[in-house]
């Protein structure tokens, strides 16, 4: 993970091909003649002079312009999110579109699992305090209006 000009990004070249097309659109080549790394989960293991000549280089884009890169010229380049901006991601808007305060009372995630041809229903409002007690102690323990009324008249249900 590195720190960009107004963020973070995930490089994941740990195949060597990736490190290679890195190296080559930025004319780094020198760091793959010094760091090829071998073919397969080698990218700057443990190098921590690698690391920090990358963590220069990464602070000179900001994570729009290096996850364009990373398409442009097939290396693996992710955003790193925050809790401020992960709502902004493409991906977590299509997979977990947050539910609004005016749907359910407050910004809220979905239950983070997909069903195909399946939509899981949307959470309501909570109940507000005492709203169904009469309700519940009728409906499930059947208490009739007149214990409801005594209970009342004790402060027992407030």
């Amino acid at each position: 993970m590195y720190e960009s000009s107004d963020g973070h990004v995930l490089f994941m070249a740990s195949e060597q091909a990736f490190w290679k097309n890195f190296c080559e659109a930025l004319d780094r080549m020198d760091l793959f003649e010094r760091w090829p790394g071998s073919k397969y989960a080698d990218h700057a293991r443990g190098n921590l002079e690698m690391q920090r000549e990358l963590r220069d280089i990464f602070r000179t884009k900001t994570s729009a312009e290096w996850l364009e890169f990373g398409d442009r010229v097939n290396t693996p380049i992710a955003p790193v999110n925050n809790a401020k901006n992960v709502v902004d991601d493409p991906q977590f808007q299509d997979r977990l579109p947050l539910f609004t305060t005016e749907q359910v009372g407050c910004e809220q995630l979905p239950l983070p699992v997909k069903f195909f041809d399946e939509e899981l229903p949307v959470p309501t409002h909570a109940p507000t305090v005492g709203q169904q007690t009469d309700e519940v102690l009728s409906e499930v323990l059947g208490l009739g209006e007149d214990r409801l009324a005594a209970l009342r008249d004790q402060g027992i249900l407030g």
